[in-house]
Parts: C-alpha cells; sequence; structure tokens
C-alpha cells in the first residue's frame, strides 16, 4: 500500500537544537476619484497563466518520508501569532538579529529537509517554487527569499483579466496603496501591479501549512 503524508491537527513543525530564535501604461500621480482607474499591467504573453491545480511536485528523497515537519519559524499557527513578524514586502534580512539570528536563517526548512518545494496561494496563479543553494537542502533563508523575489515580479494583461471581477478593484487599492507607501510613488506607478498586489493587502506573513498535493508542497498563509 502506497504510503500516505499525515499531518496533525495543528501544523507539524521543528525546532533545530540547541538553536533558538534569539497595467502598460503610465501613471505620473494618483487618481483624485475614489474609485481609481485600472492601474497599469505588462503586456500578455504567448501563453495562458498556470493554475495551482497543475502541480508537478519536485523530486523527493527515495522513499518519500511518512511525516514532514516546517521549520518552527515558517509555521502555520492557526490558533497563535505567527513565530516571526514578518511584512513579505520588505527583504528577508531585516529579521536577522532582531528576530531571526544567522544560524537559524541557513538551518533547513523541513525536517527532513528538502532540494527544492513549491509554495502555492489562493490568491497567486501559479506556485511559488524554492530551489536549494550549495547545501543542498532548501534553507529558512531560501524559502523567505523565493516569496519575496516572486511577489515583486510584475504580472501581465493576461493574469489581470484572469481576475474574479469582485477582486479587481481590491488588487488595484493593494497596487496604488503599495505606490504610495514606497517612497517612490511616481515610479512604482510606471512599473504597473505587481504579484504581491493579487494579495490584496494581506501582506503579513502567517507562516505555511502542509497539503494533501504531497510532502513538499506548502500553502503560504498571509493577512
Amino acid at each position: 500500500m502506497a504510503k500516505r503524508v499525515q499531518f496533525a491537527a495543528v501544523n507539524a513543525s521543528y525546532s533545530p537544537s540547541p538553536s533558538t530564535p534569539s497595467p502598460t501604461l503610465s501613471l505620473s500621480s494618483l487618481p483624485s476619484s475614489s474609485d481609481p482607474p485600472t492601474p497599469p499591467v505588462n503586456p500578455a504573453p504567448m501563453f495562458h497563466p498556470r493554475s495551482t491545480f497543475e502541480l508537478k511536485p519536485s523530486p523527493l528523497p527515495s522513499p518519500p518520508p511518512d511525516e514532514m515537519h516546517i521549520h518552527f519559524l515558517l509555521a502555520f499557527a492557526p490558533f497563535g501569532a505567527p513565530a516571526v513578524q514578518y511584512d513579505i514586502t520588505t527583504p528577508p534580512t531585516l529579521l536577522l538579529g532582531s528576530q531571526v539570528s544567522l544560524e537559524a536563517f541557513h538551518e533547513p526548512a523541513t525536517e527532513p529537509p528538502l532540494p527544492s518545494l513549491s509554495i502555492i496561494c489562493p490568491n497567486l496563479l501559479s506556485p511559488i517554487t524554492v530551489i536549494s543553494g550549495d547545501v543542498g537542502y532548501v534553507t529558512l533563508s531560501d524559502v523567505l527569499h523565493a516569496i519575496y523575489h516572486e511577489l515583486r515580479l510584475p504580472t501581465n494583461t493576461a493574469e489581470y483579466k484572469s481576475l474574479l471581477r469582485d477582486n479587481t478593484k481590491d488588487v488595484d487599492m493593494a497596487y496604488y496603496h503599495r505606490c504610495r507607501r514606497s517612497g517612490d510613488e511616481a515610479r512604482q506607478l510606471e512599473r504597473g501591479i505587481k504579484r504581491v498586489d493579487f494579495l490584496m493587502g494581506k501582506n503579513r506573513f502567517f507562516g505555511l501549512s502542509g497539503t494533501l498535493h504531497g510532502p513538499d508542497i506548502w500553502e503560504l498563509n498571509v493577512a
């Protein structure tokens, strides 16, 4: 009988020992109307955006593990606060020293360690792929940097048009708000909508939770 990944009622996490956590148009200004116009997006590519239902799990060690645990600093706690207070629109290195030690930053993101993993989110049209670096396994740093860099990528017309009509206004508002607080509003307006705007203002990292797609596929929780 094939093995199945098991998940506890609470998201399973591990704590390393002895470490502890110590649209393309140009806009120059915001519209004066309370109902902003459609923001600029990039031209549509010659393909359709992928759906999260088309996930292809990355290679796993053989045989696959019976259980997979996520690093406690990355774990989703449905009934509590996240282990780290992180705004995913900012570089992960800002966590160093104040919330995450350099040692913890380079610890395996999962136990057992994985050479790669995928992160899905209901608001994103395609998964975030995390590939290990020189150490051969995905680290906590790899995960946070992959999320940060993926969400900074621009969207395109096809992706924007794939949104439900009720969601486009929230995405537009998230875009304008991000541009206003960026410190370089005019430049950010010209660059158009980014994937992070599809989160509709939910930029607080709330951890990763296991999925039924496989032990190397995790779901991003935001608030």
